[in-house]
């Protein structure tokens, strides 16, 4: 009855930790990514209704990405916490060892680490692949959704290849003020300046114009003194048909599905990088007992900053090993295994520093004369 009372404790600390945790990296992720959702939006890149759902979707992914971490600082200072309060020192003397607290903590990590699992191979795809389409659709609706305010834009998919400035917007970016288009058709060149300009749509025939109002239209040749001005109240420039929506071509929206089996490094990679979630869960979680290891007087954050920093480069180390595993660089059989490898070599040594290699042995033994 006291062990499961100490499972109950322990767990309970430990999962309060990481919600708090969790929330707390949570907003992080929402502020960063509503500040570049923002930015785009400000650019003309997207439009404003846009921003809610990808927000949403796009903090959904990024939850995905900080669960290990967030588990791994959630054990670091719950595991800290006991070592200052000297709670640790009196499981230790009632017999509680490193055997019986990793079974606690496998009770959290091993159900969330499932749950990740899920979430890594199957939603996160499918979030990926929603992004896309959404921003695909969005950039269809308007072809000078990529004109930003003050510089000059090649608008080759809108407007036949031209040149196009805008000083600013206006009426929540319907209105455009104060524009510049050149356009080349042979060695012919179009230079039209107007004071502000309108997308419109024909609706009978659904097609769509840009109108130009109080400008002027310029005609020549570049260097030669024959060319032709022409002063407009009103001026339309016919735009061409948008193509249909597409998505980008990336491996993080492809279905777990058709990532099985493939030949592609590619794919491979990306299989691999997605089974790195839940792996790196549960090697953190691993880690995390014998790496928060202190004495009361060192306090309860005292290997927080050597955690975070084992997290940080164990998180490089994977972005480093997919990059070369997609790209040929690293052996087919090694892959990104070598990282997770690399962990638990770092848990067998702290194991050993901490308790001593014949300690290992004898439990080792023990376990297997039970079985």
């Amino acid at each position: 009855m006291g062990l499961k009372v100490l499972d109950r404790y322990l767990v309970r600390e430990m999962l309060i930790t990481q919600l708090a945790v969790t929330l707390v990296l949570l907003l992080i992720i929402m502020g960063g990514v509503l500040a570049r959702l923002l930015r785009e939006a400000a650019e003309g890149r997207i439009p404003g209704d846009v921003l809610p759902p990808i927000l949403i979707l796009g903090t959904f992914n990024g939850l995905i990405l900080l669960l290990p971490v967030s588990l791994f600082l959630a054990l670091m200072l719950s595991l800290g916490r006991l070592y200052k309060d000297s709670e640790m020192a009196a499981l230790m003397a009632a017999g509680v060892g490193y055997g019986r607290l990793y079974r606690t903590l496998m009770i959290l990590t091993l159900p969330l680490t499932l749950i990740l699992a899920l979430l890594s191979l199957f939603v996160s795809p499918q979030i990926s692949l929603m992004v896309d389409q959404i921003r695909a659709e969005a950039s269809q609706r308007s072809d000078l959704m990529g004109i930003t305010p003050g510089r000059f834009t090649s608008a080759g998919a809108g407007l036949g290849g031209v040149v196009f400035f805008v000083e600013s917007f206006s009426d929540e970016r319907r209105t455009m003020n104060h524009v510049f288009i050149q356009r080349r058709q042979g060695e012919q060149t179009e230079v039209v300046v107007a004071r502000t300009a309108t997308q419109q749509v024909d609706p009978v025939s659904g097609q769509r114009f840009l109108i130009l109002r109080d400008g002027f239209r310029y005609e020549g040749s570049p260097g030669d003194l024959d060319f032709r001005m022409v002063e407009f109240a009103t001026h339309g420039i016919r735009m061409p048909e948008s193509g249909a929506s597409s998505v980008r071509n990336r491996t993080d929206n492809v279905p777990t599905q058709a990532l099985l089996g493939s030949d592609r490094l590619d794919y491979r990679a990306e299989l691999q990088w997605r089974l790195a979630a839940p792996i790196s869960m549960l090697l953190l979680a691993l880690v995390a007992l014998p790496l928060a290891h202190a004495s009361p007087r060192q306090g309860r954050f005292a290997k927080l900053a050597l955690g975070v920093a084992l997290y940080v480069i164990y998180a490089q180390l994977q972005i480093m090993a997919r990059s070369w595993y997609g790209e040929g660089v690293s052996p087919a059989w090694l892959g990104m295994w070598w990282v997770h490898v690399l962990v638990g070599m770092l848990i067998i040594y702290l194991l050993v520093h901490r308790y001593g290699l014949r300690w290992l042995m004898i439990a080792w033994r023990y376990r297997g004369a039970r079985a």
